[in-house]
């Protein structure tokens, strides 16, 4: 039996709910209406290792927002459009899970990509 290798980062997964398209969807109402039972795939975050979330809120406290941010950036890049931010409207908008351990199953070498 192959042992593959595990990387030092835990992953939550973010999952969108409905106020999260609500807002989404009247950004575009010409366009068909999006829901969280027509949306096929989610987005993934590596934080640091070995976070645990016995109490969310204190263990996310850094990363809501950027999460929250990214994931409103995916919808609509203009700004001026976005909700304010709290943790309250941030776990209206999306249930989060974790993964305390990230197993590589492949060969290829890890990397990161820039944007600009």
């Amino acid at each position: 039996m192959k042992i593959y290798p595990t990387i030092n980062r835990s992953l939550l997964l973010v999952v969108t709910k409905q106020p999260f398209y609500d807002w989404s969807n009247a950004l575009t109402p010409d366009l068909p209406t999006s829901s969280p039972e027509n949306t096929k795939e989610h987005n993934s975050y590596l934080l640091e290792d070995e976070l645990f979330l016995d109490d969310p809120k204190k263990e996310l406290r850094k990363y809501w927002k950027p999460i929250f941010l990214n994931e409103l950036f995916g919808q609509w890049t203009d700004e001026r459009a976005y909700p304010q931010l709290s943790w309250k409207l941030f776990t209206e908008c999306f249930d989060f899970y974790r993964s305390s351990i990230v197993t590589d199953l492949t060969d290829e070498p890890l990397y990161t990509q820039e944007f600009e």
